[in-house]
């Protein structure tokens, strides 16, 4: 058991590095996972893999499936990009893979295990990321806009977020020194957003702020609520007076960035000149229309919208649903909603209380930047998004107290 235990709060710490390591920490945790499956292979029985035959696990494994499929199927029309087919091959063969490993393992773990591991140790894992990010940042190392150690500097405001407010979970039940700490951890999501230089997790990070705000209210006593929207108001003004002070001592690039939104006019004219994801979405669309009931090939994505708009810059649509339907038609498009769904677990009558934030962290926030960015067309961050999930949808399974229950340990 110990073992054990101690399998899952690696696993938890590394899930909390994510945000600054990416790709290595998602190989460590699949090691973690593999030597805990053989570590305890005569405990798995008909039982174990009965339970790994659920929905959740089966929401990833069928887009898998139908991405591998969509690979195999269609010619890559670039004859000199003909690789792109076998490492989609391998990137959505391996998911699968690495699916049914981690279905595996969550399945011979305990819930409440998980959900002690989550609670203690994922402030952990994302407070060293907070660290790591801050001292690039005023290094100067990578210049106004630090990716850490990802592809784009996107990715780690991104990341940090969803797992930040998914760790606001159970909230009420934890101790006051990690409620404070999550208080911390969103505090330093919104920093991380400055670091990254990422407007639209901005607008994400301050719409999630007043959700987890009137979700602590609703979800406390009737005499704290006046207290508890003080404190928020006051805490929030410090923390976005003190993001815009760093930001105007580093240079203010991140304030000249967001002050572009200042002149959109919401007119379609006015988008196409403030940013070039309008112009893509136009091409997107023209792609679709042609080939809205079967799509084109995730392959041929890139070289599809290069025709219609004449630069190809980007690699993909930016905006997952439409990436989707120009890579498999209707069919793609239910099987990337379809990949979402687990997220609704949160929403169970059960876990309402106690998990609105994780469903808002990973069900909302990630869908809100599926609007603007093609991340699932990343077979990582597909991972990535798979052992977030399914961590916080295990650890779900243990029976939570009820509302009033949770009343009373807020009022204490």
């Amino acid at each position: 058991m110990f073992k054990a235990n101690y399998g899952i709060a690696a696993v938890v710490i590394l899930l909390g590095l994510y945000p600054a390591f990416h790709l290595p920490v998602l190989k460590l945790i699949l090691l973690v996972v593999v030597i805990g499956v053989f570590g305890y292979a005569k405990h798995i029985d008909r039982q174990v893999l009965w339970k790994s035959l659920n929905w959740r696990y089966l929401a990833f494994a069928q887009f898998f499936v139908f991405f591998f499929i969509n690979a195999l199927i269609y010619p890559v029309w670039d004859t000199s990009k003909v690789y792109y087919r076998a490492i989609a091959l391998e990137n959505w063969g391996i998911s699968l893979l690495c699916l049914i490993v981690l279905a595996t393992w969550l399945s011979m773990l305990k819930a409440e295990d998980m959900r002690r591991a989550i609670i203690q140790w994922l402030p952990v894992g994302l407070t060293i990321s907070f660290c790591v990010a801050t001292w690039i940042y005023f290094s100067g190392s990578q210049g106004v806009r630090v990716k850490l150690f990802t592809p784009n500097p996107l990715g780690p405001p991104f990341w940090f977020l969803i797992l930040a407010i998914a760790s606001f979970g159970w909230f009420f039940e934890i101790r006051q020194r990690h409620r404070a700490w999550r208080v911390a951890l969103f505090l330093m999501a919104g920093v991380m957003v400055l670091y990254g230089g990422a407007r639209l997790v901005m607008i994400a990070w301050v719409l999630s702020g007043m959700v987890l705000v009137t979700w602590v209210c609703v979800q406390s006593e009737r005499r704290y609520r006046l207290r508890i929207l003080l404190g928020a108001g006051f805490i929030g003004a410090l923390a976005i007076g003190g993001i815009l002070l760093l930001d105007v001592v580093s240079g203010g690039g991140f304030l000249g960035r967001m002050a572009r939104f200042s002149q959109v006019e919401f007119s379609y004219g006015s988008l196409k000149s403030l940013d070039p994801r309008a112009i893509l979405w136009e091409g997107a669309w023209s792609v679709i229309s042609d080939n809205v009931l079967l799509g084109i090939g995730q392959a041929n994505e890139r070289a599809a919208i290069e025709q219609e708009i004449g630069w190809g810059k980007w690699y993909r649509a930016h905006q997952a649903y439409l990436s989707y339907l120009v890579a498999g038609g209707i069919p793609a498009l239910v099987s990337g909603l379809l990949l979402q769904t687990p997220a609704l677990v949160f929403l169970e009558r059960r876990n309402r209380g106690a998990l609105l934030p994780a469903f808002l962290g990973i069900g909302v926030v990630v869908t809100l930047n599926c609007l603007t960015d093609s991340i699932f067309q990343s077979a990582v961050a597909v991972q990535a998004f798979m052992v977030v999930a399914l961590l916080f949808v295990r650890a779900s399974d243990v029976d939570l107290p009820t509302l009033e229950h949770q009343r009373h340990v807020s009022s204490a």
